[in-house]
């Protein structure tokens, strides 16, 4: 499967947009794009579909796409690169890619990824071809976990999660180096983490299913993207302790075990 050539999707998309009323432009991402992803999405209709990848960086349909920004970065064949390179590095699964437009309403960052078991997913704007590279290997470590640790997504544990994100971030650490990890991962000092880590997390670190998680890993109650910074570090200590080949075959409570956070 591999990269999917989404960039004929939208040009249909576009071109269908100058034939139909605006008020008709949400049916029409449904039926263009939405309805070819039934696939991956269990018992899912196009309009869910929708709603959720939207909520991960999906363009909105009213929005007005750039095409020739997104075929001057030539994203796909970039990708495509990376996944063969990728591929070979990790073991890792030919799965479907696909690459769409972000949403003009995330003013955070210029992109964002959505990895499932079988499908991965890019919402991109103009970025740098290495800041894209590391984008992919991101989601793309996370399918490669995801599929050796073989669960559905309901059964994949609090520290499985944490150990999900925490493997992406070095995952892209050692393939570009620190400049394209995540800027909050520098916010909370090793004692703090460890503090948190045992009043909130240690409790919980069974929790099942990703929807669980969410607390845990953006924050709310909790200081923001906490997890995702526990979840480096205890991936981060392990790799100073032991190799980091084959990492993400690696068990979560050996990690665990083989990190600070044991202690």
């Amino acid at each position: 499967m591999s990269v999917i050539s989404t960039d004929d999707w939208l040009h249909e998309f576009k071109t269908s947009q100058k034939l139909t009323h605006s008020r008709a432009f949400e049916d029409l991402q449904c039926s263009i794009l939405c309805s070819r992803l039934l696939d991956h999405f269990k018992d899912g209709t196009p309009q869910q579909i929708q709603f959720e990848l939207q909520q991960q960086g999906l363009f909105r349909a009213h929005e007005n796409i750039d095409m020739k920004k997104l075929q001057d970065q030539n994203a796909w064949q970039i990708v495509r690169e990376e996944l063969f390179y990728l591929k070979k590095k990790w073991g890792g699964p030919d799965i479907p890619i696909y690459i769409f437009p972000l949403t003009q309403e995330q003013s955070v960052t210029n992109k964002n990824g959505v990895a499932y078991p079988d499908a991965l997913f890019l919402f991109i704007g103009e970025l740098e071809k290495q800041e894209l590279q590391a984008l992919f290997a991101h989601e793309y470590n996370h399918v490669c976990r995801l599929r050796y640790l073989n669960k559905s997504l309901e059964e994949v544990t609090l520290l499985d999660s944490l150990i999900i994100e925490g493997l992406a971030e070095c995952a892209v650490e050692e393939l570009y180096g620190a400049k394209w990890l995540a800027p909050w991962l520098k916010d909370y000092s090793t004692d703090k983490m460890l503090a948190i880590w045992k009043t909130y997390f240690l409790p919980n670190m069974n929790v099942k299913g990703l929807d669980h998680h969410i607390e845990f890993l953006y924050g709310g109650k909790l200081p923001s993207h906490i997890g995702y910074c526990i979840g480096y570090e205890m991936v981060r200590t392990y790799i100073q302790k032991h190799a980091s080949n084959k990492l993400h075959e690696k068990h979560s409570e050996a990690i665990l075990m083989g990190s600070i956070f044991s202690l």
